[in-house]
């Protein structure tokens, strides 16, 4: 090989890897972005997402407001975000076909929020859950959220409902009124629900 040749195939791989940083680069600046995925076969007929202040009932904006049939997936954009000093959370409202409304309140906003917002409702051995990511910068940092969990939505194991502590809303839920009872839900014993086969 040539040294005329040689210079020429490390230039085309310099460029080539410049050209990646850059798309790279773009990707990770181009924030006040959401992209929201409905991987299970249940239809969302109502999803409303709203950046909300932590101390108080005080709502900055909502992120996105509508429905999202099975199989489908959204994205768009809005606007920065600025957090008061006590910071804010991200409600998630969700109402499944058949059921009723759930919600959960995830992360931790400080100060000024113009990143991503990831969102997934998949399905694992029969349970539905829901990954959320927050993200900040060029390398997607949660540091300014805390937000990169998965909730638990339905279950066909109750013993998994202990992820759901302070995080979901249990009003669907049924308990002994014999039993022991925690108001912060700190423990729930012969929890059933009440099923409703689907009407055809």
């Amino acid at each position: 090989m040539s040294k005329k040749t040689k210079i020429i195939i490390i230039s085309a791989v310099a460029v080539l890897l410049l050209a990646v940083i850059i798309v790279v680069a773009i990707e990770g600046f181009s924030g006040c972005r959401y992209s929201i995925k409905n991987n299970t076969d249940k239809n969302i007929t109502s999803l409303r997402v709203v950046f909300e202040a932590a101390e108080e009932e005080f709502e900055y904006a909502d992120m996105y407001n509508g429905a999202l049939n099975a199989g489908k997936s959204v994205s768009g954009s809005f606007k920065p975000v600025e957090f008061d000093e006590d910071g804010g959370d991200l409600g998630i409202y969700i109402t499944f076909e058949g059921s009723e409304e759930m919600f959960c309140f995830d992360g931790y906003f400080e100060g000024r929020f113009d990143g991503k917002v990831d969102m997934e409702f998949y399905v694992e051995e029969g349970t539905v859950s829901l990954k959320t990511t927050a993200t900040t910068g060029l390398f997607g940092s949660t540091e300014n959220t805390a937000l990169d969990e998965s909730v638990i939505i339905f279950t066909e194991d109750l013993s998994d409902w202990d992820y759901l502590e302070g995080s979901i809303d249990l009003s669907d839920l049924y308990y002994d009124e014999d039993e022991d009872y925690d108001e912060d839900y700190d423990d729930y014993d012969d929890i059933e629900f009440d099923d409703e086969e689907d009407e055809d």
